[in-house]
């Protein structure tokens, strides 16, 4: 066997392996992506509503004033970025929420969404029988100079 053989042989395996690897490594890509999604959800942080209430939402939990966290699942399907839909994972974790299921929905300004909470998720999807709705707003932010106490 010749050196050119050898060599033409060797490549083509290495062309059978590189698609093989590319198909291998393009679902550690997309958990990679929404990884990455997850941990910038825009409904994240703190929150408060004009009766005076707080809403503190983390990647895994959300919690109402005083009240005990509760567990959710983010369950958005096919969103522009506009709207999620929120899946409570504990049953009475908290009475503030009447139903399971929460569609948070922002409009123009990132700093303010709607809050409409229903019982069955065929009705947070149809936005259908809402049991409740609130709306909430990023807290303001403290100037350098309040802080200080200047």
């Amino acid at each position: 066997m010749t050196y050119l053989s050898r060599f033409t042989s060797h490549f083509a395996n290495v062309r059978f392996l590189l698609p093989f690897l590319a198909i291998l490594f393009v679902p550690a890509t997309r958990i990679a992506a929404t990884e990455e999604k997850e941990e910038t959800a825009s409904y994240f942080g703190d929150w408060t509503n004009a009766h005076g209430d707080t809403l503190q939402i983390t990647s895994d939990s959300i919690q109402v004033n005083d009240e005990k966290p509760v567990r959710y699942d983010d369950i958005t399907e096919d969103s522009d970025g506009s709207f999620f839909v929120l899946q409570i994972k504990d049953g009475n974790g908290s009475s503030y929420f009447e139903g399971k299921f929460l569609r948070i929905t922002f409009g123009k300004d990132p700093d303010r969404f709607t809050m409409s909470i229903y019982k069955t998720l065929a009705d947070a999807l149809k936005k259908e029988n809402e049991v409740k709705r609130v709306e909430w707003t990023a807290p303001p932010e403290e100037d350098e100079d309040d802080a200080d106490g200047e």
